[in-house]
Order: C-alpha cells, then structure tokens, then sequence
C-alpha cells in the first residue's frame, strides 16, 4: 500500500538537513552552502514526486533546517510551517511526542531535523530491523535525506515499530 491511497492511514517524511557551512558564530546559525542549496531543491522534488500532499512541516530552529524546509514548503504552499525549537537538542522520544500530538486530519507529516535522531527514530518505529532499509538508516544518514514511512495507526499511539519504512531518498543519487 501507498501512504496516500485510500486506506492509508498517514505518511511521514523524516528529514535530516541539507550540507551545511561551518562558517557560522554558533551552531545555530550554521547555513546552508550552495551546494547544500541546490541539494534542498533535489530532495525537495524527490519528497514531492512520492509524496503528493503534506500539512504539517515540523522544523528544527537551526538556519540549515529551516534552509532545508524552504523548497519542501514551496512544494506544499497549504502546509502549516511549524519551528519547533525542542527539535535541535531532541532525543528520539521527544520528536516523537511531537508527532504523536499531530491532529488526526493530518495525513503526511515532514520533520526537519538532525542526525543521529532522524536515523534512529526512523530506525525505531520501522517495523523490521532486518532487511535493507533498516539496515541502511541504522548507520545513520547522510545529509539531504529523506526517510518515508507508511503509519497504519493513529498519531497519538505512534511508536516502536509500529510504521513502516518504504523508501529512503537522497538527493545524491
């Protein structure tokens, strides 16, 4: 099943940020360098292109996150485009509080956020560790990437698991 065919309940798009400079006073404000620009723009489409409709973008407050988000929301003008400070310091279980307290309407749900929590987060709620996905993200995950999973439950009761991870996009390739 597809995440956006009738039936589906919800999809969600982990996202770990675009290349980023290391020229910056703080961490924080770490940008994007052009050719992390231009990655943003590919990952963007790639998200898009299997993916048709988003309404809900959670993004960390770091510039390259949110340099990262830009394309994605271009690409979903209806969605609401949420900075949500707890994503930048945030462990696994609070990204996924985050989630699990999405509205029910929500169908497809991106979060931008920061290796190692957007790989290990993927990894916990895939409902299989052995196979080529699994294996892939449990190395963690390179820069303009995409993990999308298929959510055959509620929101709110999201967790270990309990989704499904059906493809793992990079705008390298």
């Amino acid at each position: 099943m597809t995440p956006q065919t009738p039936g589906a309940a919800h999809t969600l798009v982990l996202v770990r940020h675009s290349k980023a400079s290391h020229d910056a006073p703080t961490d924080l404000e770490r940008p994007l360098t052009p050719r992390g620009v231009d990655l943003a723009d590919a990952l963007a489409r790639k998200v898009s292109s299997r993916v048709p409709e988003v309404q809900t973008l959670l993004v960390s407050p770091a510039a390259r996150t949110r340099q990262t988000a830009l394309p994605l929301a271009d690409y979903y003008p209806q969605a609401a485009f949420v900075v949500e400070p707890a994503i930048y310091h945030a462990g696994v279980e609070r990204i996924l509080a985050l989630i699990r307290a999405l509205d029910e309407t929500t169908r497809a749900g991106v979060v931008v956020g920061h290796e190692p929590t957007i790989s290990a987060l993927a990894y916990a709620l895939h409902d299989a560790d052995d196979d080529e996905l699994a294996r892939q993200v449990s190395f963690g995950l390179p820069t303009a990437t995409a993990c999308v999973l298929e959510v055959p439950v509620p929101w709110a009761v999201l967790g270990a698991r309990s989704a499904h991870l059906y493809d793992v996009l990079s705008a390298r390739r």
